[in-house]
Formats: C-alpha cells, sequence, structure tokens
C-alpha cells in the first residue's frame, strides 16, 4: 500500500462502492459454482449469482455501519469488511470483506484482517474466525487469512445432487 492509504470506519455512504467491489471480487468464485453445478443448478441455487454479495454488503453497511470498515488508496474505496461479535462466547467473526480486483495483490486484505483483530482486541475478544471456501476462487481469501494469523482450520465440504 502507499502512503495515500487509509483503513477507516465505514459509512452508509460507502455501501454501493463497496457492494461494487463485493460483486468484482467474487465473480470467479460464482463462475466456478457454476461450472461444477451446471447452469440449472446453479440458478436454482444462486439466482442472482454474485449479486447476492452485493445485497449483504449493501445492506450492513446500510443497517451496521459501526460493523464496517473501507480501505481507501490514494482517495478511491478499494476494499471493505465487515463483522460480528458474540460477546456471550467471546468471538469476532470476519464477515464479508473483500478487495477490488485492481487492488489485489498489494496486501490490502490483510492489513484489512489486521486491523479488524486489532479491533477485537481492543473489545477484549479472546477468539476470531473467518470463513472461506476451498475453491480455486477464494485462494486469495485463504492466503490473506493465513498471513493475517488464522492457522487452525475446520474444513467443511457441501454436497449436491440433482433429483
Amino acid at each position: 500500500m502507499t502512503d495515500e492509504s487509509v483503513i477507516r470506519q465505514g459509512r452508509p455512504a460507502d455501501a454501493e462502492a463497496a457492494g461494487e467491489i463485493a460483486v468484482l471480487a467474487w465473480q470467479a468464485v460464482y463462475e466456478w459454482r457454476r461450472q461444477l453445478l451446471g447452469d440449472e443448478m446453479y440458478r436454482a441455487e444462486w439466482p442472482q449469482g454474485a449479486e447476492v454479495k452485493r445485497g449483504e454488503v449493501v445492506r450492513t453497511f446500510t443497517e451496521q455501519p459501526e460493523r464496517c470498515l473501507v480501505t481507501e488508496l490514494d482517495g478511491r474505496i478499494v476494499g471493505f469488511a465487515t463483522w460480528w461479535t458474540d460477546r456471550e462466547r467471546d468471538f469476532a467473526e470476519i464477515g464479508n470483506n473483500a478487495v477490488h480486483p485492481d487492488a489485489q495483490g498489494r496486501g490490502i486484505g490483510t492489513m484489512q484482517c489486521e486491523r479488524l483483530l486489532a479491533i477485537f482486541r481492543e473489545q477484549g475478544l479472546r477468539f476470531a474466525r473467518v470463513s472461506t471456501g476451498l475453491d480455486p476462487g477464494h485462494a486469495p481469501a485463504r492466503r490473506q487469512y493465513e498471513k493475517a494469523g488464522f492457522v487452525l482450520q475446520v474444513p467443511s465440504v457441501r454436497y449436491y445432487q440433482a433429483l
């Protein structure tokens, strides 16, 4: 990142920019799912494709901006991250997060994760988790989480069948 980059608290006004980044960043994930499942099953499972992520992200930024961060590079939003906490169990979870494809590979995602982990520690939470896919489209996310110190894994598989 450059000296002109900043990670700051998200605002409702950031919702559309973050939503657009979500669509662009998750496009490869949803395309891989479509190829794996075929068009018919894919459309049944994700009729909106990557647009479903736009809705999730815009809703979080609009309704709960206090659970959002954005990263600006030279004054342009290039990344975002959302989170939630479960104080009863002392857990924080990184939610939807992404970096614009044009800005990937610069350590922005890892820096966002590190900032979130610092926030969680400041809030006195004891544990953090993040979930991601094992598909090729999620490989950059897996690398960023590992760089940020996430090493314990509980792998999971979701099975599908046409009836």
